[in-house]
């Protein structure tokens, strides 16, 4: 056997030192996007969870009568004492020129179209805290009628100060 030209002792060792390092950085990466992506599903489910939710609600109102629409009196009292109804009331928009009433019904209603606060589950399986407004706003612009609006919010009370994660508004008007 002939004599090396040059030594190649470690040579190895730095080649699968330097694979492994190039390896970890690349599986580090590919953890960030995993954790991205679960946080993006998650955001997403919930959203999805909250939208059928305020969905389903304000279909419960479609199949009602004009003036079937409304909330149970005692029941609006008892929520507008509640600190986060009152303020997602105030923030109600109004159109310019118009005012806005609250709507309640004649006779006490339990049911779930009645009641300002709810607690409901999310086809996801968690709680989330569903408030109803409805109003009639009637101004210039409506021509002497008035449109009942119904707002759904939906919170999640399990995230710190409840969010909202969703909101819809609908509009009914009584006919001619």
């Amino acid at each position: 056997m002939g004599a090396r030209l040059h030594a190649d002792d470690g040579f190895m060792l730095l080649e699968l030192l330097f694979a492994a390092m190039l390896l970890s950085v690349a599986i580090l990466a590919m953890m960030a996007g995993y954790d991205s992506a679960f946080m993006s599903l998650h955001k997403a489910e919930r959203n999805t969870a909250a939208s059928t939710l305020a969905q389903n609600q304000l279909e419960l109102y479609s199949a009602l009568s004009y003036t079937s629409i409304g909330l149970d009196s005692s029941s609006l009292t008892t929520a507008k004492a509640n600190a986060t109804y009152a303020s997602d009331e105030s923030s109600l928009t109004v159109p310019t020129g118009a005012t806005a009433r609250d709507v309640t019904l004649a006779s006490s209603c339990s049911a779930t179209q009645c009641l300002p606060i709810q607690t409901l589950t999310g086809n996801d399986g968690k709680s989330y805290t569903v408030e109803t407004f409805i109003r009639d706003i009637t101004g210039a612009a409506y021509a002497g009628r008035a449109e009942r609006t119904v707002t759904i919010i939906v919170r999640d009370p399990s995230t710190t100060a409840s969010p909202i994660v969703t909101q819809m508004t609908s509009a009914y008007d009584a006919g001619p």
